[in-house]
């Protein structure tokens, strides 16, 4: 993707996000923010742009709006001086503005609030069918952009604060869009997959009209909706949004920053994620009452802002000035730290793409017919991060993609996996087969899998898919699930190990395969009759961890690059001009992580790391960065082997 000059965002690497939520509450905003406070602190991170308050969840502006409802408790024009301190540093400005979410406008204007099923209105979210979006979040944008020259908006409570609503404003479009007469009222109602589709459609309309409304204002003042195109929304981009963005979880970040980054990256636009500089200390989980977070320490967000910009994406953190507008100054020397680690790395992640290894079909109809309408998770990508942590774990270099981005790159990969897919696209039913037959590897998991690909796959189904307690081969031990399982006859497959009926493996075989491989053309294709990754979503089981990375040892594929570490070594193959970059991330602990202790005090080393990579050329130079370390190399007949006794944090191996 080349750089356009008009998007700041593409040659940004590392940000600053503060904001208020300002409330009914308020006193004193303002009060104590100065020019020099605020650029002191600044300058001490040196960010490459900034996102400051301009209006939260309660939809109070922390601003002297003229459009929407100031915050009572203005006392001074904070965003006014973060403007005049950004001018100065010579960055964007960007503001965080709540979209969706907005309680003061719904509870001012009961019409734009969205509908539930029995009539209630919603007192925190707006329709998107409404007039909210012309009437009151387009002109305070403009207005925003007109007073303070801004350089984006950073729009939050979007896709994830949007639902489904039953006004009579969205019933009368859905029927004129659709024909449809009867509206749905629960999910066990015909036409109830029209009525999501419906939403989500209303949704990116939302979006589209403050997008362009704000871009003819401002063609350089960026937009950004919070999660958009994200694992949560995976269809085809058609909003035309500057970049892509989301905050992950307060608590365990690298987990869903793992998984959200790798998606991202597969969209072909510039993107960031947000780390939260805190977390809450009392009921992490539920709780988001102010004085109960506590700030992180610099070992864990750099471990965080590691697994984002490793897979070539930019980071910014989130602090929270006090209500007064005043910055903590230790958190400051906390967030200087993480931009000294991240910069120090800059040069060997940004513009960085990823060498094709392994790729994970996150399918869209999959996602949309499980999730929790309209956008939130549930347990709808159970199977996709299951997959994922389980490759991870196993040292595959992975990226996740939807089925059109998986279509256009199928002959990239060397092995492309289908987690527990259950309606695939017609037109990927024939991509994949080509792609098999011109000697790609292909594995499959999951109870419907022979009933789909058994052509594919070289079985036949036995009988209908029954929950089971099984038992799975990982060298002389076993591990024992509870799920649903399809019973297989082979055709044209070979078994690759058996189903077990208990933990004893001399004395426990069922006469049925767990796992099988078939030869199709020129390449290969391995199923697995059950749920296999949503199983180690849930759980993380060792045993299931070795029995999954067997089963992808049984495609022997040459082109795969090969990691011997312990399992918290994450690694990701990437490429920038001539040299290879393999990124090496130590997701280790100190002190024992649990539901009642998140933080991460510091990471203890991890090694050796043993690694093979297919090169067909001798490397001029095999180097670490930036942190030197041990190295031992050599290079024969096509394949790299490297030795490194100890990773800390994270490192790059620079193939040059």
């Amino acid at each position: 993707m080349e750089l356009s000059k008009n998007n700041w965002h593409e040659n940004s690497f590392f940000g600053l996000h503060y904001d208020l939520h300002a409330n009914a509450e308020d006193i004193e905003l303002g009060k104590e923010v100065t020019f020099e406070h605020i650029y002191q602190e600044l300058n001490k991170v040196k960010p490459d742009f900034v996102q400051y308050d301009c209006k939260g969840h309660p939809g109070y502006a922390g601003y002297p709006t003229k459009v929407g409802t100031p915050a009572p408790g203005i006392v001074k024009d904070a965003l006014k001086i973060w403007r005049e301190v950004t001018h100065k540093m010579g960055i964007p400005l960007s503001v965080h503005y709540s979209g969706v979410l907005d309680e003061i406008a719904v509870a001012k204007h009961l019409e734009w609030a969205r509908m539930e099923t029995d009539g209630n209105r919603s007192k925190t979210a707006t329709c998107n069918n409404s007039s909210y979006t012309e009437e009151l979040m387009i002109p305070q944008m403009l207005e925003v952009i007109d007073w303070y020259d801004i350089d984006g908006f950073w729009v939050d409570g979007e896709n994830w604060g949007s639902a489904l609503c039953w006004c009579e404003t969205c019933q009368r479009l859905f029927r004129a869009e659709t024909g449809i007469k009867d509206i749905p009222r629960s999910k066990e109602e015909s036409h109830w997959q029209e009525w999501l589709e419906f939403h989500r459609k209303s949704f990116e309309r939302h979006v589209r009209k403050y997008t362009e409304a704000v871009h003819q204002r401002k063609p350089t003042c960026l937009i950004c909706s919070n999660w958009m195109y994200s694992v949560r929304q995976p269809e085809k981009m058609s909003v035309p949004v500057d970049y892509l963005s989301g905050d992950f979880t307060p608590s365990f970040g690298c987990e869903r920053a793992s998984l959200e980054g790798r998606f991202l990256a597969s969209r072909g636009v510039t993107w960031d994620l947000m780390a939260w500089g805190f977390f809450n200390v009392e009921q992490p989980h539920e709780s988001w009452t102010y004085p109960t977070w506590t700030f992180k320490t610099a070992e864990h967000l750099c471990q965080e802002a590691a697994e984002v910009i490793a897979n070539g994406g930019n980071i910014f953190i989130y602090d929270t000035p006090q209500r007064c507008g005043h910055l903590i100054g230790w958190h400051q020397d906390i967030l200087a730290k993480v931009a000294k680690f991240c910069r120090a790395r800059q040069e060997y992640c940004q513009n960085t793409k990823a060498v094709s290894q392994v790729a994970i079909l996150h399918n869209i109809d999959d996602y949309y017919r499980k999730n929790n309408p309209l956008y939130n998770l549930g347990n709808a990508i159970d199977n996709i991060e299951g997959c994922l942590h389980a490759l991870l774990e196993n040292h595959c270099s992975v990226e996740i993609l939807n089925e059109f981005a998986l279509m256009g790159r199928l002959k990239d990969y060397p092995i492309v996996v289908f987690p527990e897919v259950e309606k695939p696209a017609a037109e990927l039913l024939r991509s994949i087969e080509d792609y098999v037959l011109n000697g790609g590897n292909l594995l499959i998991t999951g109870a419907l899998s022979a009933s789909l690909f058994g052509n594919l796959l070289g079985v036949e189904s036995r009988g209908s898919p029954k929950v089971r307690t099984i038992s799975l081969p990982a060298g002389n031990e076993m591990v024992k699930l509870k799920s649903l399982w399809q019973s297989v006859k082979v055709t044209t497959a070979q078994e690759i190990c058996s189903l077990y009926k208990g933990e004893e493996l001399l004395k426990d075989k069922l006469n049925e395969p767990a796992a099988t491989i078939n030869n199709y053309g020129k390449g290969k294709v391995i199923g697995v009759y059950g749920p296999v990754f949503e199983s180690f979503a849930k759980t993380h089981y060792p045993r299931l961890r070795t029995f999954l990375g067997n089963i992808m040892a049984q495609f022997q594929n040459p082109q795969l690059l090969q990691v011997a570490a312990a399992p918290r070594v994450e690694v990701t193959l990437r490429r920038k001009g001539n040299k290879l970059l393999l990124h090496l991330l130590n997701w280790g602990a100190g002190h024992p992580l649990s539901p009642r202790n998140h933080a991460v005090e510091d990471i203890p080393p991890v090694g050796p790391i043993r690694i093979t990579l297919p090169l067909a050329r001798k490397p001029e130079a095999v180097s670490l960065a930036p942190e030197k370390s041990n190295l031992v190399w050599n290079w024969q007949s096509g394949s790299l082997s490297v030795e490194i006794s100890s990773l800390q944090l994270h490192n790059i191996l620079v193939v040059e």
